[in-house]
């Protein structure tokens, strides 16, 4: 069960401070992006980094309501 209705987080996703925590997600993405096709291969470490921040960005972006639902059920 989630915590949080659907429309609760339907009202959430279109929040102003919500869009603009997401669009300053995907210039952090478009970001590392561009330092990765520069950069990559020369710190092994900073590309993982670069990796791992590209995901979590994606993964936040794609969030869903069903997101929620599946982790009550743990």
């Amino acid at each position: 069960m989630s915590l949080i209705s659907l429309g609760e987080f339907q009202e959430w996703k279109q929040n102003e401070v919500t869009k603009a925590f997401m669009q300053a997600g995907q210039e952090r993405i478009y970001d590392a992006l561009q330092l990765l096709s520069v950069q990559a291969g020369m710190d092994s470490v900073q590309d993982n980094y670069l990796r791992g921040v590209i995901a979590a960005y994606r993964e936040l972006s794609e969030f869903r309501i069903d997101d929620l639902v599946d982790m009550g059920a743990e």
